[in-house]
């Protein structure tokens, strides 16, 4: 991965060394397109004023395909004034007034109505649209190599999230460019900005349906397992969504009806955010999809499975008898194929309210469907995932060595899965899931947990690119 991120990098600096380059080459002349058509090809009597000659100079005026051009040349660097009038019958027709400014480098700028033009600057559009090219084809390519690798973890999101945005950002830069409408830096922003808000609107009927179903999978989970706190994080979800399509694209609308009324730089922050999140979402559910379809290799020396509640007399509820009987599958299937048997270990301490561990509940088991006892090793102080993984870790190295010379599985309930490699990782360790599928109104309020799990885990990284996008957000709303 270090090696397409490499390439990624070089991509960005070649272009903006290139860019560099061809502006420095070009830019101390500027080519001024009036977008003044006067219906001939004879050029009028033109008069041009500058408030400072030492600044700039005018070189040619010219017709090309009926246009008024002029053409400038920097002399030193700071700013001047241009006026430029034309006669157009009996009448003098002035032009708008117009700031030109010539930087350290030499290069022209004209920073008139707020659009900042140069020579240089379609390079520039071109070496952009190269770049989101790059970084589209490296992130499909390191999203594919940890799909097939099995990696599923934190960068898989981000390369997911990251493409999605950037596949949108590109299509619609390229579109307005065929369609001759980047003319300015201002421009370019501009749509840089009107991305977050594409994707708002054609990520609204996905995002609806998921709240929907966010929003029923709760109803039915409350009824099913009780009214806890917990299992009313899909109905939180879907009123905070709906509240941000209401500030978002539906602000006009708040204006007129109600007389609400809020900065315009907060609406464009909460646009780049809620597509952000919306990004990451969409990107959290794919990764989570991939990783309960991808098969382990049958070459497993251990499989780890991961604990959850037991019932009152000691037995399996349905959602643990799941993880164990989709490991045991999975070992039985591996040892048809290869003759290899793998060590199950079952993970999980025991509760306050629990009569003996779920590991001893799990073992139980086991030796109730025929697994021999030599097959079993038990993990019985763990009080959740994270401690799943580190105990399991430190038991495995005591019946066999050295994790780094053994292949390991674990098994648990299918939206668990991407959260068992990550902190499988985090101990450490190398491990491929197995998953276990689980009650449909139980997987999308669990899945929701996951991925806010994900996002708190993460969250420094998630505060610093929010912390970016509102700096860069600020920025150009304040000089547009």
């Amino acid at each position: 991965m270090r090696k397409k991120l490499l390439i990624l990098w070089a991509c960005i600096a070649l272009a903006i060394i290139s860019s560099v380059v061809v502006v420095v080459a070009v830019g101390s002349r500027y080519t001024l397109h009036t977008n003044t058509f006067l219906g001939t090809d004879t050029l009028p009597q033109t008069e041009i004023s500058l408030s400072d000659e030492n600044v700039v100079r005018m070189t040619d005026v010219r017709m090309e395909n009926e246009e008024l051009v002029v053409e400038f040349e920097a002399l030193n660097p700071g700013k001047t004034i241009v006026n430029i009038s034309y006669e157009y019958g009996d009448d003098v027709i002035p032009m708008l007034e117009r700031t030109f400014e010539v930087n350290f480098l030499g290069t022209l700028l004209d920073y008139t109505d707020g659009n900042m033009k140069f020579n240089g600057f379609q390079f520039i559009i071109y070496a952009a649209l190269a770049v989101l090219f790059v970084i589209q084809f490296v992130m499909l390519w390191m999203f594919n190599d940890y799909r097939k690798n099995g990696d599923f973890f934190y960068p898989m999101i981000a390369c997911g999230g990251i493409g999605l945005y950037n596949l949108v950002m590109f299509a619609y830069i390229l579109y307005r460019l065929l369609n001759n409408f980047i003319d300015s830096v201002s421009t370019l922003l501009m749509l840089i900005t009107e991305t977050g808000l594409l994707f708002l609107f054609g990520l609204t009927p996905v995002m609806l349906v998921i709240s929907v179903m966010l929003a029923v999978s709760n109803i039915w989970l409350i009824r099913n397992e009780g009214r806890r706190p917990v299992n009313t994080l899909g109905i939180i979800f879907a009123i905070l969504w709906f509240a941000g399509m209401v500030l978002t694209l539906g602000s006009g609308y708040l204006f007129m009806l109600w007389g609400i009324q809020y900065p315009e730089s907060l609406r464009l922050i909460l646009i780049y955010l809620i597509a952000y999140f919306e990004c990451m979402l969409l990107s959290t559910v794919t990764c989570t999809y991939l990783a309960t379809k991808y098969t382990p290799a049958p070459d497993r020396d251990y499989i780890i499975i991961l604990g959850c509640g037991i019932r009152k007399d000691g037995g399996l509820t349905p959602l643990l008898k799941g993880r164990v009987d989709s490991a045991v599958a999975f070992g039985k299937k591996q040892y048809e194929q290869t003759g290899k048997h793998a060590v199950y270990v079952p993970s999980g301490g025991q509760g306050d309210d629990e009569v003996i561990s779920e590991s001893e509940a799990m073992k139980n088991y086991l030796l109730g469907i025929g697994i021999p006892p030599e097959q079993i090793i038990l993990e019985d102080k763990s009080v959740n995932t994270m401690q799943n993984m580190q105990f399991s870790k430190k038991v495995i190295e005591d019946h066999g060595g050295a994790l780094e010379n053994k292949k390991v599985a674990f098994a648990t309930t299918n939206y668990h899965v991407f959260r068992g490699y990550i902190l499988a990782r985090k101990n450490g360790f190398e491990a491929k899931g197995i998953s276990a599928k689980t009650k449909p109104y139980f997987y999308f309020n669990a899945f929701l947990r996951e991925f806010i799990g994900l996002l708190v885990d993460q969250k420094w990284n998630h505060i610093a690119y929010i912390a970016l996008i509102v700096a860069l957000i600020l920025t150009l709303y304040h000089f547009g």
